[in-house]
């Protein structure tokens, strides 16, 4: 909510003055409408910036708070307690400071008669669309508890998901970063005292040993060259992937023609199908629903096909019909759709392709990982025979010749 400062006349002529809190110009004024009988002065009072201290650390709330946080929705709604106290129990359970502090405005917007849904847009900016649109028609609909459990159902698999992604993705990681930190260090520490013996010895070399000689000499006097223009990649990526034409080339890459576009297009699938069950059992109409989700996707071609999607629904096509005109959707997915919509029965099929297409995921992920442990190895080996040789070929020629 925002503070408003003020300036009036009340009916019997007395002039007043003072702020008050409202959710906007017009709220504010209707809400002095019961002591003023006219405003002459209204504006916005400038809220004090927050502090290094105070700041929010985060712009996006993680999954697991969200399925935490519905989950104790869930469980106070049932109790029968008004929304605004539900909000401040679960602001007072929160250990997350700021978030809890954002909750407590929540509940307070709800207080002033705000509803839920827009008192949640208005204070929680890093909330995604499912919570809000899901929040906002089980208000319309009534069923606030049951879209709290669904969305906690589809937050508590989305982190579930990624946290299996991230503990197997733990090890290989950690291997890598060691390696390159040694390959450094030896690099920059250990071969340029080699060399100088080398030198000494005044006998020829062998080419591994120039090679490795001339590598750790280049990076040695030349690291801040090749951390730059790393830097300087690493940037002009990032510009190019905010402009239209990167968004579309990257995603076109990544869906059609990476190497692991199977799996990237088993998550976004399965995080569609996801998405679109929670939206509809919560009582959204299919083109809102596919909407929400267009805005969720993390691929901006697939986001651009649940648009078209949306637009052809909105034209009395079928939604799986839609989709099969698209054509970045997988033929299962279409195929699952067009089964939930001549059986009824669209909530629960997408359910069941959702949990398919995550475990197919999963199943992907941990075949790669199985692969990239000994392929990791293997390079390891390499660098390690490829190191010893050069250092050992020269003394073995210096013995060999005494």
């Amino acid at each position: 909510m925002t503070t408003y400062r003020y300036k009036g006349q009340t009916p019997e002529g007395t002039k007043v003055s003072g702020v008050i809190r409202a959710y906007d110009e017009y709220d504010a004024a209707a809400k002095l409408r019961a002591t003023c009988a006219f405003v002459t002065k209204l504006e916005a009072v400038r809220e004090k910036k927050d502090s290094v201290l105070t700041r929010p650390l985060q712009t996006r709330i993680k999954e697991k708070e969200l399925a935490l946080i519905c989950s104790q929705f869930s469980i106070i709604l049932a109790t029968g307690l008004p929304v605004m106290r539900c909000v401040e129990m679960v602001a007072a359970q929160n250990r997350n400071k700021q978030l809890a502090r954002m909750l407590r405005k929540v509940a307070e917007d709800i207080g002033a008669g705000h509803s839920m849904a827009q008192s949640f847009e208005s204070n929680i900016p890093g909330l995604p669309k499912t919570f809000v649109e899901t929040v906002r028609a089980g208000e319309q609909s009534g069923t606030l508890e049951p879209c709290f459990k669904r969305l906690y159902k589809y937050y508590d698999k989305s982190a579930k998901t990624r946290a299996k992604v991230a503990s197997a993705m733990t090890y290989p990681i950690m291997v890598i970063v060691t390696a390159i930190v040694v390959f450094t260090i030896i690099m920059v520490v250990a071969v340029p005292a080699f060399t100088s013996v080398f030198a000494e010895m005044g006998t020829e070399l062998p080419a591994v040993t120039k090679w490795l000689m001339n590598t750790s000499a280049f990076l040695t006097k030349w690291w801040w060259l090749l951390l730059s223009v790393i830097a300087l990649l690493y940037i002009a990526y990032l510009l190019f992937k905010q402009t239209e034409r990167g968004k579309v080339v990257i995603s076109t890459y990544i869906l059609r023609r990476a190497p692991l576009r199977r799996l990237h297009t088993m998550q976004i699938s399965g995080q569609f199908a996801s998405a679109m069950a929670t939206m509809l059992s919560a009582g959204l109409p299919v083109p809102k629903a596919l909407e929400v989700v267009s805005q969720i996707s993390d691929n901006y071609i697939f986001s651009l096909g649940v648009r078209k999607v949306k637009e052809g629904v909105e034209r009395g096509r079928g939604i799986s019909e839609s989709m099969a005109e698209v054509g970045c959707f997988p033929q299962m997915l279409t195929e699952m759709v067009g089964v939930g919509e001549r059986s009824g029965s669209m909530e629960d099929t997408l359910d069941v392709v959702g949990d398919y297409f995550d475990n197919e995921a999963a199943v992907i992920t941990t075949r790669l990982l199985s692969v990239m442990e000994p392929v990791i190895t293997l390079v390891l080996a390499v660098v390690v025979v490829v190191l010893l040789l050069s250092v050992y070929l020269p003394m073995f020629g210096m013995y060999g010749a005494m």
